[in-house]
């Protein structure tokens, strides 16, 4: 019986939200977070062959040697590590894009923007390989 009020619930729930289909609940990706900061990142953009992320609006990939880990890209956020003035944000950090299976977490220092997958993204390791997990991921230009 109490499995029954539950479902209950979830129905009237979703029946309170009629005109609101179930993707806008779950996606959250701003356009200009995509113009600002979506595109090709890779240690070395002139060699195609070098390991690379990408972030757009279809999915967040990152690829190296044929082999690859991609997930939906779902929302952004600019308060991951938090949105209170006493929050530990790291250093440079400006943008998070949150997909289903992974995150990618992207940051601006003097040299310019780029993608860390060390400490962020380790499930990334079985696709760029232990040394390019360390590697700096630049944004390319013209992406």
């Amino acid at each position: 019986m109490r499995t029954q009020g539950m479902w209950l619930a979830v129905v009237l729930a979703g029946a309170a939200m009629p005109n609101v289909p179930m993707t806008a609940i779950a996606q959250d990706l701003r356009p200009e977070s995509l113009k600002l900061y979506g595109g090709t990142y890779s240690p070395d953009c002139g060699n195609a062959a070098a390991p690379q992320v990408h972030i757009a609006a279809d999915g967040l990939q990152i690829s190296a040697s044929g082999k690859n880990v991609s997930t939906p890209a779902r929302m952004d956020s600019y308060t991951s590590f938090g949105g209170a003035p006493t929050s530990a944000v790291p250093e440079g950090y400006k943008v998070e894009f949150i997909g289903d299976d992974f995150s990618l977490y992207v940051f601006e220092d003097a040299k310019g923007t780029y993608v860390p997958l060390e400490g962020y993204v380790p499930s990334a390791a079985a696709v760029v390989g232990g040394s390019a997990m360390k590697s700096r991921f630049g944004h390319c230009a013209g992406t």
